[in-house]
């Protein structure tokens, strides 16, 4: 959790605003695995195993900017999570101690 962000299981239930996805067939509080399937309905990968694009992954090539030429590997989908709320009690203090330092 370097960012804050954490990968949500694919059983975990989120809840988004009603416009943020108008585009795919799917409901305002959805499981991770159910905005997966709506995914590749979208982009036409329904007989891609559900299975691969979040765990195992499906075989590609990637051009990065750090790198020279084209790399061969995975990639897999996963949606991340960040609080909007302290996670520790202890965070709050830390936060309090800081302003009153300034």
């Amino acid at each position: 959790m370097e960012d804050g962000f954490e990968i949500l299981n694919h059983d975990e239930v989120v809840s988004i605003e009603p416009d943020a996805f108008n585009k795919l067939n799917i409901a305002k509080t959805f499981k991770v695995r159910d905005l997966i399937t709506a995914i590749k309905e979208y982009i036409g990968a329904e007989d891609t195993e559900e299975v691969n694009l979040y765990t195992q992954g499906l075989n590609c090539e990637v051009l990065q900017f750090s790198t020279q030429g084209w790399k061969k590997g995975k990639v897999r989908l996963a949606l991340e999570f960040c609080s909007d709320e302290s996670e520790s009690p202890l965070e709050e203090i830390f936060q309090k101690l800081k302003q009153v330092e300034n």
